[in-house]
């Protein structure tokens, strides 16, 4: 059992990683347009924040903060991708983006935010197929009035098909670059972890905690700390997904903090638990079978394994301690440069696990009177083992005095 006592908010940086190559996203397109002849697709456009930054590196303060004007990124099977973008965001694209073709308008424009120019250059891509992607498909959300996507279809003729799946497809395998980044920002939130005791205290509000974590995060390095998730109750949390409240912390408290921090564009995704003075047996019991349970997840997660046999493996410890596993969705999900992404670690997906995919291992269980607790590491998958990307918490729960 480790015992910090309280200090001074302290915190460092831990350094830079550069900047992705020219190659990098050379090979992305690359395989798009491979991608695009399985799915016999002429063109994908691009609405969104993480699919426009993966293949056209456009990297911005202001575009995904406000929904007054679309962005668009086109890339055809054949021929130069373009950038259909706001007049106001002309310089951010240039100076952050590969890509220097780009056609602007002066938005907001609600009668006709781009979609002329869509039209217009859509009409001039090659048919091959007569199909055009979009991202319209399972866990996307596309960066266009609905009114418009509607206007856009009658205007193009052919078929608007998903391209959602496609994009998951390129983007579950990360190069080396990529988990850099993710590995970078995994030991930033680890450090902010370790140093979490030094600057917590009894009697602090949730609200406090979230604000210095998030603090110390972004000194230590970090872009930015979108997601932060707190939960905290005397010996045991009733959510794991909640925003920080006005409750303030108590001798016998479990403290769950759960970050989604972001460099570089990729995110962490993990979580610690710590307990405000000695915890209950419960607590420990609780605390050993999680564990052990992310432990049997990290040992399941090896090429040509699926990630339904990640969570069968949690599930198994889970059930020894005398858990109910029964209404569970998920223990664990893909990560990168979305919070949550493909595969699940779900008894229903049979997602193959290859070298390249980065993995949450994140068991849970419900105990007691309405209470639960998690677990959560972040790992990438190796030719022959799981290669752990977050620091491995302690065995025992940390407990602050």
């Amino acid at each position: 059992m480790t015992i910090l006592a309280s200090s001074p908010l302290r915190a460092h940086s831990i350094g830079e990683i550069a900047l992705f190559a020219r190659a990098e996203f050379e090979k992305r397109i690359e395989d798009a347009r491979s991608a695009m002849t399985r799915y016999r697709l002429d063109a994908i456009v691009l609405t969104s924040e993480a699919n426009i930054e993966y293949l056209a590196g456009f990297e911005t303060q202001f575009a995904w903060n406000t929904p007054s004007r679309p962005w668009y990124f086109v890339v055809p099977r054949a021929g130069s991708p373009i950038a259909i973008i706001p007049e106001i965001g002309e310089t951010n694209w240039l100076l952050t983006s590969w890509c220097q073709n780009i056609v602007t308008w002066p938005s907001p424009r609600p009668h006709d935010e781009g979609i002329s120019i869509l039209t217009q250059h859509l009409g001039q891509v090659g048919r091959s197929y007569g199909r055009i992607g979009f991202e319209i498909g399972p866990e996307s959300r596309i960066g266009m009035p609905v009114s418009d996507v509607f206007r856009l279809q009658a205007a193009i003729g052919g078929e608007m098909v998903d391209c959602t799946l496609l994009m998951a497809e390129l983007r579950v395998l990360k190069s080396a670059a990529e988990i850099s980044r993710i590995r970078h920002i995994c030991q930033i939130a680890g450090q902010t972890f370790d140093d979490l005791p030094s600057f917590v205290n009894v009697g602090d509000s949730e609200r406090e905690i979230c604000r210095k974590f998030a603090a110390d995060l972004l000194l230590k390095g970090a872009d930015k700390a979108p997601y932060t998730s707190i939960g905290s109750g005397q010996g045991g949390y009733d959510s794991i997904i909640m925003g920080p409240t006005n409750r303030r912390v108590a001798v016998g408290d479990v403290l769950m903090l759960d970050t989604g921090a972001r460099y570089g564009g990729y995110f962490c995704d993990f979580d610690r638990n710590f307990s405000f003075g000695r915890p209950t047996d419960e607590v420990l019991r609780v605390n050993e079978a999680l564990w052990l349970a992310t432990e049997a997840g990290i040992q399941a997660a090896r090429p040509g394994r699926t990630a339904a046999d990640v969570f069968t493996a949690q599930a198994t410890v889970l059930s020894r301690y005398g858990f109910d596993i029964g209404n569970v969705g998920r223990f664990g999900h893909g990560l990168g440069k979305v919070l949550t992404e493909p595969p699940s670690n779900a008894p229903s997906d049979k997602t193959v696990l290859k070298p390249g995919m980065v993995l949450t291992i994140e068991p849970s269980a419900s105990f007691g009177d309405g209470r639960i607790m998690a677990h959560e590491e972040d790992l990438v998958i190796t030719e022959d083992a799981a290669d752990l990307l977050t620091p491995r918490a302690d065995r025992e729960i940390v407990v602050i005095a």
